[in-house]
């Protein structure tokens, strides 16, 4: 079955298509449920390209497909580039995929994880817990979920239940802490000595992604000649096998610094000024992506004040990379 997007050899690009896929990702990114952008696409006899309806499930297998972003895969992993154009551009793919995959999405008081800047791993627990020894404590240390309060309003929590199953006694309003984050984060950039370090780590990605991708292919070229090998008998089973293994963890690690120069060559500027204004209408999945530059971690304690209006900063440890 043909790719949504693309003719049947899967190198055109059916425009009318492609223009269904664009709006699809930006109201996706932007905030909208699939639940709401399947609705529309039904709505408006939007269908696959099997003719049939658009279910969650199948528009989610579509905006997780590196084919539209001129990705190649191979056993599933993606490889390299394809030859062909890409309907979006691989920043995009990954802020998809971050999207989707959120543990956030598998909550069941979740409806829409993206109204959260700080989710995915940017806030821990730091209740303090007693040690083995009975001496001393650490901190928890679990990730904070996204959920509303009663009234519903936006906040974190550690959760005492599944998929954590952390103290379930740390709660902070999302609001007032997005915007001290965003300011800390965007004063942080500011600084000369980080925006040096940024703008080197630009040069080095633009200089690297082009050796990075010949390294994928050089990857992809080895695991395709390990397969020619075993059909011809010339080497076992156990030995195509150990060769794949190694192949996907070299892929992993390659992929992984791949997406990290294209995050920062995706930056739109290095001046204190320049981002500050693009933070203003950057969609989240950028807003996330400049924050993962600069932000490890925040440690959340315990509220000190019951029922506090304004944000406590004291709560607040923040772990700079």
């Amino acid at each position: 079955m043909r790719c949504y997007g693309y003719d049947e050899t899967g190198r055109e690009i059916i425009d009318a298509e492609a223009t269904v896929i664009r709006d699809v990702v930006k109201r996706v990114l932007d905030g909208d449920s699939m639940r709401s952008v399947v609705a529309d696409l039904r709505a408006r006899g939007v269908t696959t390209s099997a003719g049939r309806p658009w279910t969650q499930q199948s528009l989610s297998r579509l905006l997780r497909n590196p084919r539209l972003a001129g990705l190649r895969t191979y056993h599933g992993e993606v490889v390299g580039p394809g030859q062909w154009a890409p309907i979006i551009d691989r920043a995009t793919h990954k802020a998809l995929l971050a999207l989707l995959d959120a543990p956030e999405r598998k909550q069941p008081h979740a409806t829409n994880v993206r109204k959260y800047l700080l989710s995915g791993g940017f806030l821990v627990c730091g209740y303090p817990l007693p040690d083995e020894s009975g001496t001393g404590t650490h901190i928890d240390g679990k990730p904070l979920y996204t959920q509303p309060s009663n009234s519903g309003k936006r906040g974190y929590v550690c959760r005492a239940g599944s998929p954590s199953y952390g103290c379930g006694r740390i709660r902070i309003a999302a609001e007032s802490l997005e915007e001290e984050v965003a300011a800390r984060a965007l004063a942080r950039l500011a600084s000369p000595k980080v925006r040096a370090r940024l703008e080197r780590a630009i040069g080095s990605a633009k200089d690297g992604g082009a050796t990075m991708e010949r390294v994928l292919q050089a990857i992809e070229d080895r695991l395709a000649e390990a397969g020619q090998a075993y059909a011809r008998r010339e080497i076992s089973l156990v030995t195509l096998t150990a060769i794949e293994s190694e192949a996907k963890r070299e892929q992993k690690q390659v992929r992984e610094r791949l997406a990290q120069a294209e995050r920062l060559q995706s930056l739109p500027a290095t001046t204190p000024e320049g981002l500050a204004e693009w933070w203003v209408d950057a969609p989240l999945e950028r807003r996330r992506e400049l924050l993962a530059l600069v932000l490890d971690r925040i440690i959340v304690k315990p509220a000190t004040r019951a029922g506090a209006a304004q944000l406590d900063t004291d709560r607040l440890e923040f772990v700079w990379k």
